[in-house]
């Protein structure tokens, strides 16, 4: 019985050790205090209305007149992992009404990624006549000049040729940067010249989530291709976009997805623009996930999506009122993706919306 009585003792003590020695996992993060840590705030009734399903966007303040940014949110009825899963299947993940096509580069990247390129009989008119400082789509110098060298203007199979250089450059200019990063992004001469880094940079900086919540990640997007944090899937991708108010866009985006061990049920999507043809000097759209708790017990997820904009030009007011469309179509075209995801979550499980 004292044997007995000794074993209950140490069973206790044992158990006391391993509750007080075991690793405090960090908890869910309430919606608004990761609206909070993008530098949002929200009333109590915007987060009911949220709560209910719908859609929530803001127009984020900008110390650049060239620079737009918007932010949104919404509650999904899935998981985060469910949620996961369909941002790791790359063809569905990209896959949207507003893009017209896409493409996934290979490791190392080949013609068959990008076979699918077209530039726009508009592009195509318009290239004929680009000269540094006065292009309507975005170049480095030595690119026009390569326009000038290499295609034959008069030839009937013009559009062929452009499209086949288009395709080319996109490929080396893809393995450049998987090579030496920012050191490679373009010099854009449509205009007076900008350096596509320095610009990029810029708009990174201006992200107080990433930067301060998600150091490691936005030190990534900094010094690519080194100083990769563990656990990150990279993914290069292609795109052509319609932007409600603006012309097509075809760009080319390093998208990097992490889940830091420091934050409790959350996971990070970065996308990084590293070339575009039309408007954008830089871009960055930051999506965090966030596991959504109710009374204690996992419940479906938020996502919060942040997208940073820097345009070549964007004058405001006037007849034209360039800035005042553009934030109309980008505050727009988020609110129909976060309306789109809400929806594909809803069929996913199989509920009536609220």
């Amino acid at each position: 019985m004292r044997r007995l009585g000794s074993l209950r003792v140490l069973a206790l003590v044992l158990a006391c050790t391993a509750v007080l020695t075991a690793p405090v996992l960090p908890q869910a993060v309430p919606l608004h205090t990761v609206l909070l840590r993008h530098g949002v705030r929200i009333d109590s009734a915007q987060l009911a209305t949220i709560e209910d399903g719908s859609a929530f966007v803001r127009v984020l303040p900008t110390t650049d007149g060239r620079d737009v940014s918007v932010i949104g949110a919404v509650r999904l009825g899935v998981s985060r992992d469910l949620f996961l899963r369909r941002v790791h299947d790359t063809r569905a993940w990209l896959d949207a009404p507003t893009r017209s096509r896409f493409g996934i580069f290979s490791d190392p990247a080949g013609a068959a990624d990008v076979e699918a390129v077209t530039v726009t009989s508009q592009d195509l008119k318009d290239l004929r006549k680009c000269r540094p400082g006065d292009c309507s789509t975005k170049l480095p110098a030595s690119a026009m000049q390569r326009l000038h060298d290499e295609v034959d203007w008069s030839a009937p199979d013009v559009h062929a040729q452009v499209n086949a250089l288009a395709r080319r450059r996109l490929v080396s200019f893809v393995e450049e940067y998987r090579d030496h990063g920012n050191a490679s992004l373009p010099t854009y001469d449509d205009r007076p010249p900008v350096r596509a880094s320095e610009a990029f940079l810029a708009v990174l900086a201006q992200s107080a989530y990433l930067n301060q919540t998600v150091p490691a990640l936005a030190a990534y997007l900094r010094t690519f291709p080194r100083g990769r944090p563990a656990g990150v899937a990279d993914v290069l991708y292609w795109s052509e976009d319609v932007v409600p108010r603006l012309r097509p866009i075809l760009s080319v985006t390093h998208s990097a997805v992490m889940t830091p061990p420091e934050l409790g049920g959350t996971t990070i999507i970065a996308a990084k623009q590293i070339y575009s043809n039309h408007f954008f000097e830089a871009a960055l759209e930051v999506i965090s996930v966030n596991d959504r708790e109710v009374a204690g017990t996992a419940d479906g997820c938020w996502i919060v999506i942040e997208r940073r904009y820097r345009f070549d030009n964007l004058p405001r007011g006037g007849i034209l009122n360039v800035r005042g469309r553009a934030v109309d179509g980008l505050r727009d075209h988020l609110l129909a993706d976060l309306r789109r995801e809400r929806a594909i979550s809803v069929r996913s499980t199989g509920r009536a919306e609220p």
